[in-house]
């Protein structure tokens, strides 16, 4: 029998409240380029050798070196597998084909005007205003962009000026108090019927409804045969090699497409060769399963007040500077328990390397002018040495023990990109950076997307020039040297965009060769979600935070508005980056204004938010926010993807953009708001550590009026969360079928209430809900 229930997230005011094989052994599909696929070898083999290569018909590899396919043409096919033999056996890496289109722009000197330089921007080409300027030709301006299927926000950059397409009237708020144009890319018109999977010994039967479909299925990373019957329903029946009843955790892959339309791809863990039923069977290696806490060292706690520090300069203002947070700090609130409370697994430390004693950088924005500390840790003067403010080695050895002991993993911040002036690596070498000024003169400083591979952050801050090996290699010595020393569990990698492929690659290498067990990385890149992508693969990274959908998210949760759009935005990157990802979805960053305080209209979308945590108080929010941060919690666990916390996110801690977004932590006195919040949170990721729906179940999103629904299924196991962006009551007529089981409705003094009638959502026949409860 199907075991389903359904959670309800409300907005109503007035009523009651395995190891390798887990990441780097996986091969990642690789996306066809409408014009040439290079694929270097290495990143998938190892130190192994292809002895045969067997191509897809339709495909023909022109590449001269051994190590590398430079793949053109185009496969049969919309997923197929290139085969390869090597002295260890054969495997198979996914093909997805391009299914771009070629799309053209064009204005006339009516439109916009004559003798202008126009720039076509947007989530194609990440807003480069750099980029290269339309044609002009007799009066006519024009570009063509060769585009895959799917929804892009753009403008038009004008002799300076950022403008909407005069000749498209549907725009979208961009969250920064203007709006912009949506250009839709369609696909093919038919798509693959959804599928359902039943266990049956040995072999997986696929059930569909026409059109079917075809499949292809892997396990682990060997391609398998699949035989298709055309009864009705369709079953297509997938058999699971003996060979996985000799392996604790492996895993079976189905991708799916009809013409050149891609369904939802299937991730389906195994232990020894049977699927596995329940969470319980996994553990934090898992990283499906993981639910993530980013803790800021400084502003969390402070253990050991005898390495307080900060910089005696009167120029820093006190929120630039350092607050007395440590290692010590974090391990007294793992001893206390507070991560087994709120039930995450994963804990994310923000660098520790060591930073400068002095003041540096400067904001004047007029009202209040301050010079800043390296509390943060981003500004390294020493990439292998521990920020003597933050504690010492053996401490940090024995955080890591201890969170071990837990069962939760760590993850260091590290910093690649950067480094601070005083750094002997750049004192010693000031040619491995790269030039602070351009050819034209102008300073080469901020320019994140016209020059993202070498701007520099700030004066005090040269960028490596990590397109060149003999910058790279002692960089990647230096991360390598956590590894080699502390028992780490991953990293997460800053300004991820700014740095040349060469690094990744060459570090994810050295990584496998040092490290038999999984060492998850995930990078920070804000861009299109192609860019995004281009940076996770075998050979680079295993994930990067979503900042698209975290954008969409803020702007539908904060706002209660564009929830179509959040729809789109979420499946975009379910598209870009499978159904099963580990990108991390955040309910915050030390980037970013809380969350909390632009739900409450104290910071605004329309100001520098950045501004006004220098100019005003920022204050606590009121109970309408906590409920919009509870929803925007929930909906980060109800997706694919790893939910991660920015601390202080779990009881609505307010703030502009940094510093004041980096205020010290608070784990006492709570309010009545903060202490449901917290209980609000600990029961999502109770809900998460429980069920399997969460972990690796398909994913469906509906928008229904202010209604949006994420159903989450996994064999016979069904979750839906709804979530209701009203201030009124709202009947629904359920889009699918369910049989409810269960309900999580609303959590009063974290107890979690499971009576639908007491929470107004009793079942009605034909499946009509009142949905009454606020989470």
């Amino acid at each position: 029998m199907r075991r389903s229930f359904i959670l309800v997230f409300a907005l109503l005011i007035g009523l009651s409240s395995q190891a390798q094989v887990a990441l780097g052994g996986l091969y990642t599909p690789i996306y066809l380029q409408p014009d040439t696929t290079r694929i270097i070898l290495r990143d998938y083999l190892a130190d192994l050798k292809a002895e045969k290569i067997v191509l897809p018909e339709g495909l023909a590899n022109i590449s001269t070196d051994a190590d590398q396919l430079l793949l053109v043409g185009n496969p049969h096919q919309k997923i197929s597998t290139v085969e390869i033999s090597h002295r260890k056996g054969t495997e198979h890496l996914v093909l997805i084909k391009s299914a771009a289109k070629e799309i053209s722009f064009t204005y006339d000197r009516n439109d916009i005007g004559k003798d202008k330089e126009v720039h076509l921007i947007g989530t194609f080409n990440n807003w480069n205003r750099a980029s290269e300027p339309m044609d002009y030709h007799r009066g006519v301006y024009s570009k063509s962009l060769q585009l895959e299927p799917g929804r892009y926000e753009y403008k038009l950059y004008m002799d300076g000026t950022e403008v909407l397409d005069p000749l498209v009237e549907q725009t979208v708020s961009n969250g920064l108090g203007s709006f912009n144009n949506i250009l839709i890319v369609e696909g093919d018109s038919i798509q693959p019927a959804e599928f359902q999977i039943k266990e049956n010994g040995d072999v997986l039967e696929v059930q569909h409804q026409n059109p079917a479909g075809h499949l292809v299925a892997l396990w682990n990373n060997r391609r398998l045969e699949v035989i298709c019957k055309k009864n009705l329903p369709p079953t297509c029946i997938i058999r699971i090699p003996e060979e996985a009843k000799r392996q604790k955790r492996s895993y079976l892959r189905i991708y799916h497409f009809l013409g050149e339309n891609r369904g939802k791809d299937q991730l389906i863990p195994l232990e020894y060769g049977k699927v596995v039923r329940y969470a319980s069977q996994l553990d934090r290696h898992d990283w499906h399963s993981a639910s993530m806490y980013f803790i800021m060292v400084d502003r969390f706690a402070n253990g050991d007040t005898t390495n307080d520090e900060p910089v005696q300069d009167t120029s820093i203002q006190p929120q630039a500077n350092y607050y007395g947070g440590d290692l010590s700090g974090i391990q007294k609130q793992i001893d206390a328990q507070y991560f087994d409370r709120l039930g995450i697994n994963s804990i994310w430390i923000s660098p520790i390397m060591q930073n400068p004693s002095d003041a540096w950088g400067y904001w004047n924005k007029g009202k209040v002018k301050s010079k800043f500390s390296g509390y943060h840790g981003y500004w390294p003067i020493s990439n292998i040495r521990i920020d003597y403010r933050f504690g010492n080695a053996q401490e940090f050895t024995s955080l890591i023990s201890d969170a071990h002991s837990h069962n939760f993993n760590v993850i260091l911040d590290y910093v690649a990109n950067h480094v601070h002036i005083n750094h002997p690596i750049y004192q010693q070498h000031k040619d491995w950076a790269t030039p602070l000024y351009l050819p034209d003169g102008t300073k080469n400083t901020e320019k994140w997307d016209e020059q993202r591979l070498t701007t520099w952050f700030d004066d005090h801050l040269p960028t490596l020039d990590l397109r060149r090996y003999e910058v790279v290699d002692p960089l990647v010595d230096s991360a390598l040297f956590w590894l080699k020393n502390y028992e780490l569990d991953g990293f997460r990698h800053d300004a991820t965009k700014h740095i040349d492929e060469l690094y990744w690659r060459t570090l994810t290498y050295r990584i496998r060769k040092l490290r038999s067990e999984p060492v998850y990385q995930i990078g920070e890149t804000y861009g299109s979600p192609g860019l995004i992508n281009s940076y996770i693969s075998t050979g680079m990274l295993d994930a990067q935070f979503d900042f698209n959908l975290y954008d969409a998210a803020v702007n539908t949760f904060a706002l209660s508005e564009n929830l179509a759009n959040l729809k789109s935005v979420l499946e975009a990157g379910l598209s870009t980056y499978g159904y099963h990802h580990l990108m991390g979805n955040i309910s915050g960053n030390q980037d970013r204004a809380r969350f909390i305080s632009y739900a409450n209209g104290d910071v605004r979308f329309d100001e520098d938010a950045k501004l006004a945590g220098w100019d005003r108080d920022i204050p606590e929010a009121g109970p309408k926010a906590y409920k919009r941060l509870a929803m925007l919690h929930a909906f980060n666990y109800s997706v694919p993807g790893i939910p991660c916390i920015y601390y202080g996110d779990e009881i609505g801690l307010p703030g502009a953009n940094d510093p004041d977004n980096r205020r010290m932590m608070v784990f006492e006195d709570w309010n009545k708001n903060e202490s449901l919040l917290f209980a609000q949170v600990a029961e999502l990721n109770k809900l998460r550590s429980e069920e399997m729906p969460l972990l690796y179940g398909q994913t469906t999103c509906y928008v229904e009026g202010p209604l949006l629904i994420i159903r989450r299924d996994y064999f016979e196991q069904s979750i839906a969360f709804i979530f209701n962006l009203s201030e009124e009551q709202q009947a629904l007529e359920l889009p699918f079928e369910m049989e409810v089981k269960r309900s999580l409705n609303t959590v009063r003094n974290g107890l979690v209430e499971d009576n639908l009638e007491r929470a107004g959502l009793a079942p009605i026949k034909g499946l009509s809900y009142q949905i009454l409860a606020n989470y």
